[in-house]
């Protein structure tokens, strides 16, 4: 039976893609510190290996890595509002870390390497959208420029190497078990406070747009993508639709069938105003689409935290 070790794989995205593996068959093993225990993974414990260790701790990396032939590498240790607060951890930690990880790889003999990367931030302030996989990339934050920089890195360990990979660039996942009482993934944390009868906060003027993506469309789009024998190595995966944050509150109240006043503040973050991605590619080279609209991924979403 094929192995795969997924790096970070009882977080928000990884645990959906641990699933999402063992439906295929496959024998995974899970790595992480598992400081926040082992909920995300409870129901399928049974039917994989975890194995807890540091990232930043070579020989537990290599001792995850014995009789693997996929790895999955959903481990970060910052995100996009943590790293503009310390870049400097971020590289130490995000982009030696994960260079480590990919000499380790090397040296073990694995075959793939299948990376998340962020269609969200990447790009920068694009010229128009929605945006493709050759549109320049001008991330405008630390924990983007690392993603990019990954990114190169795993093409020189494939040119160096003959090492294969894949980057995935993700647009805003959500959906259930994304943590509602972080920083990251407005969905889940806007309708938190909806539920605990708390206003909103929205940093600017709620124009910005975005393209947000449910979760098991994401997996789904990562899976048909892994499944295939495919020569491009970079992937936009998104909705292919935007919508501004007051939209979204408009949204959310129509679900949640409350009266919902957001509190507006400012931030002198730089942050990008439209991002829309264009998925044209990841369907015609697997015939995926999305299938979950936003307002029934939003009434998906807020089903599971009433019930949490």
């Amino acid at each position: 039976m094929t192995t795969c070790l997924v790096l970070g794989g009882n977080g928000f995205i990884g645990s959906h893609l641990v699933e999402a593996l063992l439906r295929k068959g496959f024998s995974v093993k899970v790595f992480g510190d598992f400081k926040s225990r082992t909920k995300n993974l409870d129901t399928i414990s049974h039917r994989i290996e975890i194995i807890r260790g540091d990232f930043l701790c070579e020989p537990d990396l290599a001792a995850a890595m014995q009789n693997v032939e996929f790895l999955f590498h959903y481990i970060s240790t910052t995100n996009p509002v943590t790293s503009f607060d310390n870049p400097r951890y971020d590289v130490e930690t995000n982009i030696i870390g994960s260079i480590r990880m990919m000499e380790l790889a090397v040296k073990n003999d694995i075959k793939k390497i299948i990376f998340p990367s962020t269609g969200g931030t990447i790009y920068g302030e694009p010229d128009h959208v929605p945006i493709n996989e050759a549109a320049p990339t001008n991330p405008l934050n630390p924990y983007a420029i690392s993603k990019l920089t990954l990114e190169k890195y795993l093409n020189y360990f494939f040119i160096q190497y003959g090492m294969d990979y894949l980057v995935v660039r993700y647009s805003n996942p959500y959906g259930r078990r994304q943590n509602p009482h972080g920083n990251q993934g407005v969905i889940p944390i806007f309708l938190n406070k909806i539920k605990n009868d708390e206003a909103p906060v929205i940093y600017g003027d709620g124009m910005s747009v975005r393209d947000y993506i449910y979760i098991d469309d994401a997996i789904d789009a990562t899976i048909a993508l892994f499944d295939k024998k495919i020569v491009d190595k970079i992937y936009n995966v998104g909705s292919g639709k935007g919508v501004s944050i007051n939209q979204l509150i408009d949204i959310m109240a129509t679900i949640t069938d409350r009266d919902v006043t957001p509190i507006y503040q400012n931030d002198n973050r730089n942050y990008i105003k439209k991002v829309i991605l264009d998925i044209k590619k990841v369907q015609s080279h697997t015939g995926w689409y999305p299938k979950v609209d936003l307002a029934q991924g939003i009434g998906i979403t807020w089903d599971w935290l009433v019930k949490e």
